[in-house]
């Protein structure tokens, strides 16, 4: 039986141990987090596993009650909400933007979630099972790049949310895996009988590799793309204004996030 679904953490003992690691400081903070409980988390008519020892997304769900990036995710469910919607998550980590979008949006509609850790695979489908949605949400195993192949995916300290095929410094690398890539454009061909298409990325500051093959074809585009340009000081090539000038335009910019929409789109 799957270890996920059988650990149940005395309430009163993990709601006690959330309110001593919200006031404790990044040190405490630090050394309380190997003892923190895996545990399911309900919100908005979600429920999600969360590991909050190996996964900084895991971590703020399980402190806070909900995602860390809420501004982000409210913008694209109401994008998607009830409407017959694709979305595609690259970098899905354990659903915390497939999940909700996938119960927000209507009938017909289909998430692909990209996630190539071979960890916070069995994490994804696990949540996708239980919030029953295995008919709606499939799982791609893969990372996305600029072309097919296969790549070192780091694994980062404490946090495999934050797993990147760009190099991870030494002090903080746990060790990696060889993954499959595929191309973007390999699924640009899913949006077809959908009403709006909806594109999220947080892939460690590999962005350009994504999406720039993807921008250079100049056809099919998403009516709207969530990028995370925290790294975009990093980047090599200004993707914020390439895609402002396919047509785009900004709607929000939080939580290290960017939301461009299509003009006319949504």
């Amino acid at each position: 039986m799957n270890a996920m679904s059988t650990f149940t953490p005395d309430p009163a003992t993990s709601n006690a141990l959330r309110e001593v690691f919200r006031r404790a400081d990044k040190a405490q903070r630090q050394q309380l987090v190997p003892i923190l409980p895996p545990e399911v988390i309900e919100f908005a008519g979600v429920k999600m596993y969360v590991d909050p020892r190996d996964n900084f997304t895991d971590r703020m769900i399980w402190r806070d009650g909900h995602p860390p990036e809420i501004q982000s995710l409210m913008a694209l469910t109401q994008l998607v909400e009830g409407r017959n919607a694709l979305v595609l998550d690259i970098g899905a980590n354990s659903g915390a933007f497939a999940i909700p979008l996938a119960v927000a949006a209507g009938k017909g509609s289909r998430v692909i979630a990209f996630e190539p850790s071979p960890v916070m695979i069995g994490r994804l489908g696990y949540n996708v099972q239980l919030n029953d949605l295995g008919h709606l949400v499939r799982i791609e195993g893969c990372a996305l790049g600029a072309a097919a192949g296969e790549a070192m995916l780091n694994f980062r300290e404490r946090n495999f949310g934050q797993a990147s095929l760009l190099p991870v410094k030494e002090h903080v690398r746990t060790g990696g895996a060889l993954v499959p890539v595929r191309p973007l454009l390999d699924f640009v061909g899913e949006a077809s009988g959908h009403d709006i298409c909806v594109l999220k990325i947080d892939v460690e500051g590999a962005e350009v590799d994504v999406l720039a093959p993807l921008l250079d074809a100049g056809g099919w585009m998403p009516d709207a793309l969530l990028v995370e340009t925290d790294h975009a000081d990093a980047w090599d090539v200004d993707l914020v204004g390439r895609i402002i000038d396919m047509g785009f335009e900004i709607t929000l910019e939080a939580e290290q996030n960017t939301l461009f929409v299509r003009k006319g789109a949504a």
